[in-house]
C-alpha cells in the first residue's frame, strides 16, 4: 500500500501539504510490474504515473518500428503529455526491471491540480519539454524498411510501390541501371 511518505519522496509531490499527500495516497493505484510488463500502452487513455522503484522504458512506434525514446527512474513522472493535452498516451511504458509505479487517474489529478496549482504548472512545463524532444525524433527521416529493385515501367514493381506507400511502409526504390548498384 502506498504511503504519504513514499509520495513525498517524489519531487513533484514533495511540497504538498500532509493532508493532500494522505488524500493522494488513498486515491493512487500502487502497481508492481515484472520485467516486460506494461504500465500503459501507446493510445491508452490519460493518467499520471510516477516511478517509485525500478526502471521504466519508454517506447514509441515510428513507421511501424518500436524505438526506445527514453527511460523513467524513481522519482520521475510519466503521462504528463496526455494529462496536459487531454489526449491518449503517445508512447508505451514497460518495466525494464522489477518496478513499482503509482497511477493517478485523470479525475484525481485534476482535483489535485485545482487544490494545488503549482502541480499543474510543473506538469505543463514538463509536457512542453517532452513534446520538444518528440518533435526532434519525428523530424528524423525514416529509414527504408524495404528496398525494391525493379524497372520504372514494370507493373509488378509499380503495384508493389503503390501497396507499400498506401500502407505507410517506407521503401527505397532502385532501378537495375542505377550506378550505385
Amino acid at each position: 500500500m502506498l504511503t504519504a511518505e513514499e509520495l513525498a519522496a517524489i519531487p513533484l509531490f514533495s511540497n504538498l501539504p500532509a493532508e493532500e499527500l494522505e488524500h493522494l495516497a488513498s486515491r493512487a493505484a500502487d502497481i508492481h510490474l515484472a520485467i516486460g510488463e506494461y504500465a500503459v500502452h501507446e493510445g491508452e487513455e490519460r493518467a499520471l504515473f510516477a516511478v517509485v522503484a525500478g526502471k521504466i522504458e519508454v517506447t514509441k512506434r515510428f513507421d511501424g518500428v518500436e524505438r526506445t525514446i527514453g527511460w523513467r527512474v524513481p522519482g520521475k513522472i510519466f503521462g504528463e503529455v496526455p494529462i496536459a493535452l487531454g489526449g491518449p498516451f503517445i508512447g508505451s511504458y514497460r518495466a525494464a526491471e522489477p518496478s513499482r509505479v503509482i497511477r493517478l487517474e485523470a479525475r484525481h489529478y485534476y482535483a489535485l491540480a485545482a487544490a494545488c496549482p503549482e502541480i499543474s504548472e510543473s506538469i505543463g512545463a514538463l509536457a512542453r519539454e517532452r513534446i520538444g524532444g518528440l518533435q526532434g525524433l519525428a523530424a528524423e527521416a525514416p529509414k527504408a524498411r524495404v528496398t525494391i529493385l525493379g524497372h520504372r515501367w514494370d507493373t509488378v514493381c509499380h503495384d508493389l510501390r503503390r501497396f507499400l506507400a498506401s500502407n505507410q511502409i517506407t521503401f527505397e526504390w532502385v532501378t537495375p541501371d542505377d550506378p550505385q548498384l
